[in-house]
């Protein structure tokens, strides 16, 4: 019987924010306790015009020590970054999604959406969203 526990692959999805980067760390704990390689990716929506750009700041997302668990870095389109991020998921394979998320609640929940919401929602594998240090909760 097949252990459907295991982490073998993990996507950590990242916009570069302060959330991501405390985030990643908690890639890089299950990463080093499993053994598993960590596929990187940034989704563009598909109206943003600059991949280089994103494509420049891919590298800097990642503490050099972690350097070595990193099996891939990618910049993809999509028409969300939930879309993107589950989509890369399905296509490497991976097991564990971690992302951060910036705890917007009321109106700006509302207005803005949670894109990590919506990957817990509709993802195939396990995620794990993990909150930025300090968010003070706002009232709705």
């Amino acid at each position: 019987m097949a252990d459907n526990t295991a982490i073998r692959k993990i996507l950590f999805a990242t916009d570069f924010s302060e959330g991501s980067s405390h985030a990643f760390g908690y890639a890089e704990v299950f990463a080093r306790a499993h053994n598993a390689p960590i596929e990187v990716v940034h989704v563009l929506a598909l109206h943003q015009a600059d991949p280089e750009m994103a494509s420049r700041e891919m590298p800097k997302c990642i503490p050099e020590a972690a350097a070595d668990l990193i099996a891939d870095r990618q910049v993809v389109r999509a028409l969300s970054p939930e879309l993107g991020i589950i989509h890369t998921a399905r296509e490497k394979g991976c097991d564990l999604i971690v992302m951060g998320t910036h705890g917007r609640t009321g109106l700006r929940h509302v207005f803005m959406g949670s894109a990590a919401e919506r990957v817990v929602q509709l993802a195939d594998c396990t995620v794990l969203t993990v909150r930025t240090p300090g968010h003070e909760f706002e009232k709705p």
